[in-house]
């Protein structure tokens, strides 16, 4: 299948699918709007109702309807010029979400590879501030889950743990103990906490080791 122009709109179309599948139902993200409309991903299309039909066929007939129709308008209101063309046929966001699946699966599944990729090889340089390491972690996790990775708190825990230098060995021991519930930013902080501890006591050990050297080269001239 051919989609002209879509070099040049990638950025798009990657926006577009992604926030498609975070709130209109493939991903479990717990949005509202996964809640209110996965079931038209699921359930075909309600016939049209008879004249004489109950009521209640009418109103199942309409909640289906106009939940459709607010799921197909989310999609396209970040739709790219070249998928709305392509797209403009296709009658239910079902129909919609299907061919997003055959053109950009494989694309999706080697992005959330990629991501868990980078992050277990992602390793705490020496000199990194905390920081700056973690705002790459948690950049990896948020690309692997918005591509469609299920990773749960306790194991993203385990996985930044394992990025981390031998200087964060003894914070992990202490939270081994404690077993402290904190979202990354929590994490985050108290990383950041501990590591000015210790780059107070680094600071330390580098004046006395300084302190001999100046004395040495004082008496020599």
């Amino acid at each position: 299948m051919h989609v002209e122009g879509k070099d040049s709109s990638i950025f798009e179309e990657r926006t577009w699918i992604e926030f498609s599948m975070r709130y209109i139902g493939i991903e479990k993200v717990g949005s509202r709007l996964r809640k209110n409309y996965r079931f038209i991903l699921t359930q075909p299309r309600l016939p049209t109702p008879a004249i004489d039909a109950p009521d209640r066929e009418f109103v199942a007939f309409k909640c289906w309807d106009n939940s459709n129709l607010s799921a197909m308008c989310y999609i396209r209101v970040s739709m790219s010029n070249v998928l709305q063309k392509h797209h403009e046929e296709h009658e239910t966001s079902k129909h919609v979400m299907d061919n997003l699946e055959e053109m950009f699966g494989e694309q999706t599944i080697q992005a959330k590879t990629d991501a868990i990729k980078g992050l277990m090889n992602c390793k705490q340089k020496v000199g990194t501030l905390i920081k700056e390491h973690m705002m790459k972690i948690m950049a990896y996790l948020s690309e692997a889950q918005a591509n469609g990775a299920e990773i749960d708190a306790a194991t993203q825990l385990v996985m930044i743990f394992q990025t981390l230098s031998k200087d964060f060995d003894l914070f992990q021991a202490s939270y081994n103990l404690n077993r402290k519930e904190m979202s990354l930013t929590e994490l985050m902080k108290e990383l950041q906490a501990f590591e000015n501890i210790f780059k107070g006591y680094g600071f330390k050990a580098e004046a006395n080791v300084a302190e001999p050297e100046s004395t040495t080269t004082g008496a020599s001239s």
